[in-house]
């Protein structure tokens, strides 16, 4: 079994994202599945064109040559493809979005239409890999997901199991801290939530799915809103001191 985590976090090694998927994968391999890491951010992809020679002169094959084809095959090949990014603009990175939109050799141009009315590309390929979503932002309280909460019901559509997780942790700044420099407490929950990651990571290898309990353990509150409000604000007024 393969696992591979698409990070769409411009920080790449240094991100959010990355603290998140690490114990993730770690638990997914204790449980025997090869896994992988891909830093989008260190990658050459190119943004699509829109020319639809993958659908048309050369189906299934995209008329620009970057690290794409090998990322595409990498996809396919995993048994579970996980997506992470960190919420900018109320959405997905950049990074992440021009990734996904060099699926398009994926799909063919021929239109369908779903039982709710919606519409839809066939797909070109047998077989697609169940899928699993990283968000964090840097913002408290849960709005900030709205729009990628409706981007992954929009995936659902495609197959009741075809997500198998979404985890969606605010307060991430408080994630890449030293180990010195928040309170005990917070840094106890810090741990308890890696150990909920890499229990998630044991399950979908084991079961193929991500048990309740495991869930809302991913989701437990770091600090509350005020609490980091209040942090955050104070690092943001140092950093910008410092750098005067």
């Amino acid at each position: 079994m393969k696992l591979t985590v698409f990070n769409g976090s411009p920080r790449g090694r240094k991100s959010n994202s990355h603290i998140m998927i690490e114990p993730l994968l770690e638990g997914a391999s204790q449980a025997g599945a090869e896994t992988e890491e891909v830093f989008l951010v260190e990658k050459d992809i190119k943004q699509c064109l829109g020319c639809f020679a993958c659908w048309v002169k050369t189906p299934g094959i995209c008329a620009i040559k970057d690290d794409m084809a090998t990322l595409i095959d990498l996809l396919l090949e995993s048994d579970y493809a996980g997506m992470a990014t960190p919420v900018y603009g109320m959405y997905m990175t950049g990074l992440l979005k021009n990734f996904q939109d060099r699926f398009l050799p994926l799909a063919t141009p021929y239109i369908h239409r779903n039982d709710d009315g919606s519409f839809y590309h066939e797909g070109r390929v047998k077989r697609f890999p169940r899928q699993f979503f990283i968000f964090n932002s840097g913002f408290p309280g849960k709005h900030n997901f709205e729009l990628l909460e409706h981007f992954v019901d929009i995936v659902k559509r495609g197959g009741a199991n075809r997500v198998v997780l979404e985890i969606y942790r605010n307060c991430g700044e408080a994630l890449g801290v030293p180990d010195e420099g928040p309170p005990p407490e917070i840094l106890q929950k810090i741990a308890e939530f890696k150990d909920a990651l890499r229990q998630a990571g044991r399950e979908m290898v084991t079961t193929g799915q991500v048990c309740r309990e495991t869930v809302d353990r991913l989701h437990i509150e770091l600090m509350s809103d005020e609490e980091y409000m209040a942090e955050g604000n104070k690092q943001w007024e140092e950093m910008i001191r410092q750098s005067q």
